[in-house]
């Protein structure tokens, strides 16, 4: 061994260069992967490498050098400074003689001049390679060679071709038990795979890369292929696990120093909110996204970013700042020379104004927008320009020259075979002919608007039905309800009004599911269910390459395949409903006739079913002997003013009880004086159609939130007169009613006290006596995985917990269990198959209610999941009158009353020791009566 001391100068220097190249290759670094901390040093290290090299004016060392920085350089995602260095390293390797080396290096300069932009000259450069290779037998050569090419062809858009090198190389890695290399190459595939609508193959194919990676420590390559899984399941449609993917692989890349990828990150999150309609997330993501982007210097990223702040923000009304957002993006996409993305800005702004009532600018912009975009060849962005000036023109008087855009758009549908979304055009057209008194005319285009809708809507893009239009998508219900009310006879108007009311309200669900559910739903229907879940996933991706801005469009969409795909899935879904029609009412809309709800409904049940169209609120009653619609029962701007009043009221309370036990008596008479004037409103023009001790609601829109069984007609509450009930629609009281009651099981009681409900303790404890065969889960016992074990069958759930209501998701919506949240999206793929669920907390029983009133959040959860009813609350419920109200109840059933019977004698009990309706009216019973 020779000494240390001993060794020239020049000696220690090769040794020096022996441990840089340790170093660098022991990073193990890939060309294409996210710039990272350890890129960043390996870029570090050759360029000081470099510079010693150049001061020994050894040329040996000087290639060393070169060889470094090109390999450090493309790993750090620097492709044109790494060009040159592979490109000296090949002439100086060349010119002494040593062409296997020179070979090698080009299979590094492939990847950098693909990554560069310059495939034809790394097209060359390969087939001088492949022939060295092919002449020497060096296999594991050509496997990265040919790992390279895959990359060159996929850059290209030629999947075909990729996947044919990628799988070449994959064969020869895996027989080389070269695992590092496979891991990238299983990465690369996944790639071709999910391009050409392989997904499962693609989906495991990432799988297989991210093990391989971990058990290698390769972080980097681990995280790339996360981020294409998550990507995956965000064309596919599956946005629940795109966002967890995205929220997890964010972290990873902050720590890794990709600001890049994280930024990325971002704008597929802020995406997937605008398309899920959660204005606020989007807009906090997407502003994050430009930011980075601006320090990234990555202009048409930032531009995009950006672009979606401008459309959160017009989706939260604040439409200054939109316009601001709106100008930024465009002057980054006009210095880009980008006319698409100036085409659509301008379609935002012509939107925007057209929402602030600035007519004329907005069809000075309308017209701008449609310029462009028929220049550019895009008949859909041109069809959306049209229906924006028609709309203007519309709202302007203008009819002749609404009907000139609309007849523009009729002769471009006819000449394009693209996937169009045509709902705006049809409900335009509907509202012309129903301004001009058309009546049959408008009806035929409101009812193929309402089709155009709930065939799309499961993949509706943000762009597709914008501000306007997503606060509209319910009109076209509204209006066949109303024209079917005052254009057909009365029974056949009746009849087909019925039908459009249960439509919305089925329309709403499965739009709220559609993102979440399906691949979660717990039904026997497997193959079924799988068929449409595949058949979605194909269509979701197949629209998303339809579009002209999607992101590595990968072929030219198949217009005529999409069709095929879409008749095959209505055909799947209406089998769906026939085997099942409880499962196929979450997959597609669907409806109940006025007449076979009166089949299953009990004698002693009228239920009393409202609806909201425009600002009019009427009401269908309907019985086993008779179904009768009152009109115009009131304004609903009138009833949104009195529930205004009447949460002020109770939110009062809520801030300070004292006040209550203070002022009480006002308290009691201001609160009535509200009930009373609901009750003459909703209740008072029909009450003289019931017959029946027992009336279910069913409410829309905003009444969701009100206690009819609290309605006070000025003498007295309507439930000291009546049992009452509640559903969601009458499609859902029917499928409860169906279920036969549970027999033989024992009951279970779920409880997680806190400072904050001290009570619930106490109530689980009395209710235990008065049960002692229940199974108890009570505190630190209650864990998601036991109650999910212990909730298959009972003969009741009883949880007392907090719960949170999210309107903003409210497929989140969720209550308190010992390690962590049990989610509404969660109860979709359980089973509770129980007679009754009781949430004993706060404001369980909310869901989001829009004006198409999708009203979606615990409630349809368990009643899915198998409960047959529900007791649910609608505001923060008061400890001790609770505890009182839940152990009369349950008495009063366990005696043999009916569940509305006995929570009638429950509410009435209560109400003589708490005389408020605050503290026993919040309660109120879902479902089977």
């Amino acid at each position: 061994m020779i000494d240390r001391g001993e060794m020239t100068p020049q000696k220690q220097l090769e040794q020096t260069f022996d441990r840089m190249w340790d170093d660098i290759r022991g990073a193990k670094l890939y060309a294409g992967q996210p710039r990272s901390e350890a890129s960043t040093q390996s870029v570090s290290l050759a360029r000081r490498a470099l510079h010693l090299a150049t001061e020994s004016q050894s040329d040996r060392l000087l290639l060393q050098a070169w060889g470094m920085l090109a390999y450090s350089l493309t790993a750090n995602e620097q492709y044109g400074e790494a060009i040159p260095y592979y490109k000296n390293a090949i002439e100086k390797l060349e010119s002494m003689g040593e062409q296997e080396q020179a070979a090698r290096q080009r299979i590094g300069y492939v990847a950098a001049l693909t990554h560069a932009g310059r495939h034809l000259d790394a097209l060359d450069v390969a087939e001088v390679a492949d022939k060295w290779f092919t002449k020497t037998g060096d296999e594991h050569a050509r496997a990265r060679l040919f790992t390279n090419l895959g990359i060159l062809y996929r850059r290209l858009d030629d999947y075909i071709n990729a996947a044919k090198y990628y799988r070449k190389a994959a064969n020869i890695f895996e027989a080389m038990n070269d695992r590092q290399a496979l891991a990238q190459t299983c990465l690369n595939l996944a790639n071709c795979f999910s391009n050409i609508d392989r997904f499962e193959e693609s989906n495991k194919l990432y799988e297989r890369s991210e093990k391989l990676s971990d058990a290698l420590g390769l972080a980097d390559l681990s995280a790339q292929a996360s981020y294409n899984r998550a990507y995956l399941s965000f064309l596919r449609g599956r946005y629940s696990e795109a966002l967890q993917a995205f929220s997890r692989l964010r972290d990873r890349f902050e720590i890794s120093g990709s600001q890049r990828h994280g930024a990325l990150c971002d704008l597929d999150q802020a995406e997937i909110y605008l398309q899920l309609n959660l204005a606020e997330d989007a807009s906090i993501l997407a502003r994050r996204a430009s930011a980075y982007f601006r320090d990234l210097n990555l202009p048409y990223e930032r531009a995009k970013a950006t672009t979606f702040y401008g459309v959160a923000l017009m989706q939260l009304r604040r439409f200054s700042e939109a316009l601001d957002a709106f100008s930024s993006a465009l002057k980054l996409f006009e210095k880009e020379g980008n006319l698409y993305w100036v085409g659509l800005l301008d379609l935002y702004r012509a939107e925007l104004y057209f929402s602030l009532g600035r007519h004329l600018d907005a069809r000075t912009l309308a017209r701008q927008a449609k310029q462009t975009f028929e220049q550019l060849a895009i008949p859909s962005k041109r069809i959306a320009s049209l229906v924006l000036s028609g709309r203007i023109a519309y709202v302007l008087n203008d009819l002749v020259g609404a009907e000139v855009t609309t007849a523009e758009i009729h002769q471009l549908i006819r000449k394009t075979t693209l996937p169009l979304v045509l709902f705006p055009y049809y409900l335009l057209r509907a509202e012309i002919a129903e301004r001009m008194g058309k009546w049959d005319e408008a009806q035929l285009h409101y009812e193929i608007a309402a089709q155009e809708l709930e065939r799309h809507q499961t993949h509706l893009h943000h762009d597709d039905l914008r501000v306007t239009f997503l606060e509209g998508r319910q009109h076209a219900h509204e209006a066949l309800v109303r024209l079917s009310l005052d254009r057909r006879g009365p029974e056949e108007g009746l009849s087909a009004a019925y039908e459009w009311c249960e439509r919305a309200r089925s329309r709403g669900l499965v739009e709220l599911l559609a993102h979440h559910a399906p691949s979660a739903l717990r039904q026997p229907e497997h193959v079924l269910l799988a068929k449409v879940r595949k058949l979605r996933e194909e269509l979701n991706v197949e629209y998303a390459r339809s579009k002209p801005e999607a992101r590595q469009i990968s072929l030219l969409p198949s217009y005529h395949g999409i069709a095929l795909k879409e008749r095959e899935l209505a055909r799947t879904l209406r089998e769906v409903s026939r085997v099942n029609p409880e499962c196929g009412s979450l997959q597609q809309v669907s409806t109940v006739t006025i007449n076979s709800v009166r089949e299953v409904l009990p004698a002693r049940t009228t239920v009393v079913e409202y609806f909201t169209s425009g600002d009019e609120v009427l009401a269908f009653v309907v019985s086993r002997d008779n179904a009768k619609v009152f009109r115009r029962l009131c304004q609903a701007s009138c009833v949104s003013n009195l529930q205004d009043h009447l949460r002020f009221q109770f939110e009062q309370v809520m801030l300070d009880r004292d006040c209550l036990a203070v002022h009480s008596r006002q308290f009691l008479e201001s609160t009535r004086d509200r009930l009373t004037e609901l009750y003459r409103s909703l209740v008072a023009p029909l009450i003289g159609e019931i017959r029946t001790p027992h009336i279910a609601i069913v409410p829309h829109s905003n009444l969701h939130f009100l206690p009819f069984h609290a309605f006070h007609d000025g003498e007295r509450y309507l439930i000291d007169n009546y049992e009452i009930s509640y559903a969601p629609s009458a499609s859902v009281l029917k499928y409860c009613l169906e279920k036969p009651g549970v027999q033989g099981k024992s009951p279970l009681l779920v409880g997680i006290a806190d400072e904050n409900a001290p009570l619930i303790r106490e109530e689980i404890s009395r209710l235990s006596r008065l049960f002692p065969d229940a199974r108890i889960l009570r505190d630190a016992t209650a864990t998601r995985a036991a109650f999910a074990e212990n909730s298959t069958a009972c003969s009741f759930i009883h949880i007392g917990t907090h719960t949170i209501f999210r309107q903003d998701n409210p497929m989140f919506s969720s209550f308190k269990l010992a390690d962590g949240w049990c989610t509404a999206l969660d109860l979709f793929s359980m089973t509770c198959q129980t007679n009754l669920v009781t949430l004993s907390g706060c404001q369980s029983g909310m869901g989001a209610v829009t004006r198409s009133d999708d009203l979606m959040g615990l409630m349809r959860g368990f009643l899915y999941a198998g409960a047959r009813s529900l007791l649910l609350s609608l505001w923060n419920v008061h400890d001790e009158s609770t505890a009182a109200l839940m152990v009369q109840f349950y008495q009063e059933w366990q005696k043999g009353a009916t569940r509305s019977a006995a929570f009638r004698s429950a509410l009435l009990a209560t109400r003589q020791e708490h005389p408020n309706p605050f503290y026993w009216a919040p309660f109120f019973l879902v479902g089977n009566p």
